[in-house]
């Protein structure tokens, strides 16, 4: 300030024009240097924190950056990277300027205690995330009765009974196209490696349309791949060396389904997007994000028509065929017991039928990905379970033929289960599971203030990793159970290992048989949980009955991963090796 003094008492030997202007720029000098102190970082007393981020208007940008080019990180990785160089459970993070802390947390049983406290809720980041997709979709909404009413409407759809029931056989079938497709191209790769992820995503895509949709969708993903790839099939080049992966022709998405890609990619747009609204905004009166959303509307809003229209001729008949069907039937219900007229062609309807798709899109796919990648690099999982599917379909094998839909999901194979749930745990499709103080509390000891956002890592220390010691006397009481529950772990010699026989206790499988929190937990927890372990049950099952999965060159098989809305492997390479049944009948 001393120097801003003397500017002005030199003005003043000057005219009035330069005194005028001198005293302008002071000004806006002392307004940028009051906004630059008001946009640098403010820790929150007690929580441990970069010393040198905090000093910096961007704080964690510069090391986040760094993280990335030198170790190809994400932002779930370097979360994690902050808390082990920290050492400590619970570290915060700056990550834009005039923005609160982001606290990290790093422990599961304090996570688990987490999801189930009413002082923490959804946060506004994961509604910014998808406000330009759909902007009344219950993600979008806190923990209240106006949550709870709109729930109503999906209510059902992840019950047993209906998804083997109505899902199952589409689901299956898509599966079967896959294992089609994937047979022709190891016929061609001939031990060679191929790039998997997209033939996995172009599936999942199929499989979710199929659930929303029912019999009215056709495969237009996977079955023009086919199509195409048998044209050109004596066209192909083979590289010379047998450890080359071979490049198959992408065939390009139908319009519905290049629109629904487009959509989802323009959300990693969003990610730390000061104002995401204006960024929406800006995204969207783009030509071609614009005529992706339009197509989406129209698709969404007919089918919604269509089945108000059979509702109407069914005359009493209220089966479900597809979620939209469900979800009129349920709207009727409603509005009857609420005494209003029904809107079955709503934003609110359109919404949530879309939720299911863009969930379904990417988050299967992405766990498929991760969990081809790790059968392939542990032949003795894969082996195993392909023995413990054998006996289990026992029919399946002496008619030398594929499991039937009804065999693989009403048929208990806890070796399986304990895979797709060691799959979930290790491949880390969603790291980060995030929620937000409703009102000023306490984590961990520390006064925790009003809107602050806690990235809860799904990855990482107590869960890939040992834990940190943490002392009991600031732990939460909801983390206060019994013995077990207070003690549930993972053997710290085989924690980072990808190993099902964890998941396993007397033969059976038991899904609380240590940390995870793959899908979230309390009454917030991913509701798709279900429909997901459906499509990988169906996959795995048929895949591994089918095929050998042969590890690929190390070069194609690092773990490196991309987050983009999920933590996609960056590498999904497969060497398939086709089997017989009856090759197995004599063994």
């Amino acid at each position: 300030m001393s120097q801003l003094s003397t500017l002005l008492e030199d003005a003043r030997q000057y005219s009035p024009v330069t005194m005028y202007t001198t005293c302008i720029l002071v000004a806006a000098m002392t307004f940028l240097l009051s906004l630059y102190r008001i946009a640098l970082p403010k820790p929150i007393p007690g929580i441990p924190y970069n010393k040198d981020s905090a000093s910096k208007l961007f704080g964690d940008g510069q090391a986040y950056v760094k993280h990335c080019k030198e170790y190809g990180g994400t932002f779930a990785t370097y979360c994690q990277s902050v808390a082990k160089s920290l050492d400590a459970p619970l570290v915060q993070i700056f990550i834009q300027p005039f923005k609160r802390p982001l606290l990290v947390l790093a422990d599961f049983r304090e996570t688990e205690a987490l999801m189930r406290r009413k002082d923490f809720d959804r946060s506004d980041d994961m509604g910014d995330m998808i406000l330009g997709l759909m902007p009344q979709h219950h993600l979008r909404m806190k923990t209240n009765s106006a949550w709870k009413s709109q729930r109503l409407l999906t209510k059902g759809l992840m019950l047993p009974s209906w998804l083997h029931g109505a899902a199952a056989p589409e689901i299956c079938q898509h599966a079967l196209s896959m294992i089609e497709l994937w047979e022709f191209k190891a016929r061609i790769a001939d031990g060679r490696p191929f790039e998997a992820a997209e033939d996995l995503r172009r599936m999942a895509m199929n499989a979710v349309m199929s659930f929303c949709f029912g019999q009215r969708f056709q495969d237009i993903a996977t079955g023009p791949a086919i199509e195409a790839l048998q044209a050109r099939n004596s066209n192909l080049a083979k590289p010379d060396e047998p450890e080359q992966p071979i490049e198959f022709p992408t065939t390009k998405l139908n319009p519905l389904l290049g629109a629904l890609d487009t959509l989802f990619e323009s959300v990693g747009k969003i990610r730390g997007s000061p104002k995401p609204s204006l960024t929406w905004a800006y995204i969207l009166r783009k030509p071609h994000y614009a005529h992706a959303l339009r197509l989406k509307n129209a698709y969404i809003s007919a089918e919604l028509q269509y089945a108000m229209e059979q509702l109407q001729e069914s005359q009493g008949d209220d089966t479900a065929k597809s979620a939209v069907h469900h979800m009129v039937l349920r709207e009727k219900d409603l509005a009857q017991r609420e005494k209003r007229e029904p809107h079955y062609v709503s934003q609110v309807m359109m919404d949530e039928l879309y939720g299911f798709i863009f969930a379904g899109m990417d988050t299967t796919s992405t766990s498929m990905s991760w969990g081809v990648k790790f059968l392939a690099d542990n032949s003795r999982v894969t082996t195993r379970l392909r023995a413990a599917l054998r006996v289990s379909f026992a029919a399946a094998v002496s008619e030398d033929r594929n499991p039937t839909v009804e065999e693989i999901v009403k048929t208990s194979v806890p070796y399986l289960e304990a895979t797709l749930e060691e799959i979930h745990r290790c491949g880390g499709t969603t790291p980060i599971v995030d929620r937000q103080a409703v009102v000023d509390t306490q984590l961990l000891g520390h006064l925790i203030p009003q809107k602050t956002n806690v990235a809860c890592l799904t990855m990482g220390p107590s869960m890939m990793e040992p834990g940190f010691d943490i002392d009991e006397a600031h732990r939460h009481e909801k983390t206060c159970g019994t013995d077990s529950e207070m003690t549930k772990h993972w053997d710290v010699n085989d924690i980072a290992l990808f190993k099902p026989e964890r998941w396993m206790k007397d033969g059976r499988f038991d899904p609380g048989s240590g940390p995870q929190l793959a899908f979230g937990l309390g009454l917030r927890a991913c509701c798709g949980k279900r429909l997901a372990y459906l499509n990988m049950r169906v996959l795995f099952a048929l895949l591994v009955w089918n095929f050998e999965l042969l590890p690929s060159p190390e070069i194609l098989s690092d773990y490196s991963s991309k987050l983009i809305v999920t933590n996609r492997p960056t590498k999904c390479y497969i060497r398939l090796q086709k089997i017989s049944t009856r090759h197995y009948v004599g063994n």
